[in-house]
């Protein structure tokens, strides 16, 4: 059985996201459905204005290239935005969600012109708390739960683009000496107690654009971006002696602990693995050289 129109519209009243019908020339010819008010304001006041009258000037423009690109291509697009309610002119901001909201569009090309004009369907779903949820797995995907700080796989994805407009940058991996002898003798929990003090004493004395990581037990990294030469030498001593100087509270008062470093320069474009190997090898100089110490391979 065929619906009738007015069976259409009533089943397009109804959808619980909103449809908008937009002109290539920004004009808001209709609003449909959108009936979900834990997720949607009313858009139907926009009906009949000009979304650059109605939005920011950055959005507004952003909405119409957007626009633009559907016509132009014949193709749909698929967009996603932030937008806060507060944001939009002349709609009751206070009858839906409140806070910047992220939403994904659809938006095809219609065949039918509108007062001679071309227009686009763009249809609105309210992915914020999906998006928020994404968010969070991502970071606890890629950081490590008991220091806090960024995992191995974070240094991974990040390194490319962190040298990738420096001529040189500096890599130092360091490890704390004799770690296991702490867990054995003083139990886990004071041994978690001395990676968190450990890793706030290393953070100090880092920069912020420096990427601290804890690739696997009592080893890091630090990638240090357009840090080289006698600069990175001096990094990692500064960071040899705040360890050793610090006061451990998790141990019995007198006890220190102490950090091996190795340092190696980096190219653009060099491959990660080969850097690692490359700094890896330096730390084990470090150590066979007695511990508590740095050592740095020569500029490349």
């Amino acid at each position: 059985m065929a619906l009738t129109v007015e069976q259409l519209y009533e089943v397009m009243a109804q959808l619980p996201d909103p449809v908008f019908i937009l002109s290539e020339e920004g004009d808001y010819i209709e609003y449909i459905g959108g009936i979900e008010q834990s997720a949607y304001q009313d858009g139907n006041p926009l009906v009949g204005k000009r979304l650059q009258d109605m939005l920011p000037p950055d959005k507004a423009a952003w909405i119409m290239a957007k626009i633009a690109l559907t016509l132009a291509t014949d193709q749909v697009q698929v967009v996603e935005y932030e937008l806060a309610a507060a944001e939009v002119k002349d709609i009751d901001a206070k009858a839906g969600p409140q806070g910047m909201q992220r939403f994904e569009g659809k938006i095809a090309p219609l065949p039918s012109r509108y007062d001679g004009k071309r227009a686009v369907s763009w249809i609105t779903r309210n992915i914020t708390h999906q998006y928020a949820l994404q968010q969070r797995l991502q970071q606890l995907s890629e950081t490590d739960p008991l220091t806090g700080l960024h995992n191995r796989r974070y240094f991974f994805d990040h390194f490319p683009r962190l040298i990738l407009e420096q001529a040189r940058s500096g890599l130092i991996m360091l490890d704390i000496d004799h770690f296991k002898q702490i867990n054995d003798r003083f139990g886990h929990q004071q041994g978690d107690a001395v990676l968190q003090g450990f890793c706030a004493c290393v953070a100090a004395r880092l920069r912020s654009q420096d990427l601290f990581v804890r690739s696997g037990g009592e080893e890091f990294l630090i990638l240090l971006p357009g840090l080289h030469g006698a600069g990175l030498c001096l990094v990692a001593e500064r960071i040899r002696r705040a360890v050793a100087e610090m006061v451990v509270e998790a141990l019995p008062t007198g006890l220190h602990i102490s950090v091996s470093l190795g340092t190696t320069e980096v190219l653009p474009g060099e491959a990660v693995d080969a850097v690692l190997a490359r700094a890896d090898e330096w730390l084990y100089r470090a150590k066979r050289a007695g511990r508590n110490r740095s050592a740095h391979c020569p500029p490349l």
